[in-house]
């Protein structure tokens, strides 16, 4: 008797960072009310921090809008239905009209633009906004090991350089270079920004991560 094996379809595991997990408190902060609004997550990944919002916010009457160069991420969202809309879409130009977003938030993702590419997309960000844009990135360059061009880290912005497109920074952590992204430290890393993030708020220069706030209206 011949005993035929099952095939599992097995899922790839798609990585798409830690980042939700230390700076959502003061991404949530920031969220203005959204019932109504048009809310626009630039470079939203696997849905994480679109997922938190629309968990947190009362978002009847409006549309949230999930853009990403990667057809794995947009997948993955797709099957969880985390937003109203899915757009296919490479940085720096974004597909929406002259001041047509209320809410616009890009959460580590302009550090993988080159700087020119990141200026446009700030400019653009003036274009399309109406409401409150919300940028995070970290404060330090990581020299990424070979992947996925999307996950490679391309710029190193400071808060000069976000003041200068009329944004306020706060510093989320301070910066210590000898903590990764490996599990291990984790628990170091969060404590680190637990402890240390009163100070590096208001001086965002020693901080670990920078989240750039700009209101429109």
């Amino acid at each position: 008797m011949i005993k035929r094996k099952e095939k599992r379809n097995k899922k790839e595991f798609i990585w798409s960072g830690m980042h939700p997990f230390f700076i959502d408190p003061f991404i949530s902060y920031f969220t203005p009310g959204l019932k109504g609004k048009v809310v626009v997550d630039c470079g939203c990944g696997k849905g994480m921090v679109g997922y938190l919002t629309r968990a947190t916010r009362d978002l009847e009457g409006g549309k949230m809008i999930g853009l990403d160069s990667n057809e794995k991420m947009l997948s993955f969202c797709r099957e969880h239905k985390v937003y109203d809309k899915l757009i296919k879409n490479t940085l720096p130009k974004l597909p929406f009209k002259d001041k047509s977003v209320d809410f616009l938030m890009c959460t580590e993702v302009i550090e993988h633009l080159s700087k020119k590419d990141g200026q446009k997309f700030l400019k653009e960000v003036d274009r399309v906004c109406r409401g409150r844009a919300i940028v995070s990135t970290p404060n330090v360059f990581f020299d990424n090991p070979p992947g996925e061009k999307q996950d490679v880290h391309q710029s190193l912005w400071k808060t000069r350089d976000f003041k200068d497109f009329g944004y306020k920074v706060y510093g989320l952590g301070v910066m210590v270079p000898f903590v990764g992204e490996n599990p291990k430290f984790l628990k170091i890393k969060q404590a680190f920004y637990y402890i240390f993030t009163p100070f590096c708020y208001f001086i965002p220069q020693i901080s670990a991560n920078l989240l750039c706030v700009k209101d429109f209206s």
